[in-house]
């Protein structure tokens, strides 16, 4: 199992940033700081997933317009 945080400006052509991490604890504290280091751009999407047998299930959301919206199961 993987996680993936994603910070896209501009969706859906714009730039991209990602990572990958073992630990979800680690993709979690990347995606919260993302969220802190780009919150005043108006354009950034970040997303938290997991990743297990290839299919990606998307955890947390944000958005400067949404906040972060965490997904169940």
């Amino acid at each position: 199992m993987t996680f993936h945080v994603l910070l896209q400006f501009q969706p859906p052509d714009g730039p991209v940033v990602t990572g990958t991490w073992e630990r979800g604890e680690t993709a979690d504290g990347k995606f919260e700081e993302w969220v802190y280091t780009h919150s005043a751009h108006s354009t950034a999407h970040i997303t938290l997933a997991k990743e297990s047998a290839g299919v990606r299930r998307v955890l947390s959301e944000w958005t400067r317009t949404t906040g972060t919206i965490r997904h169940t199961a």
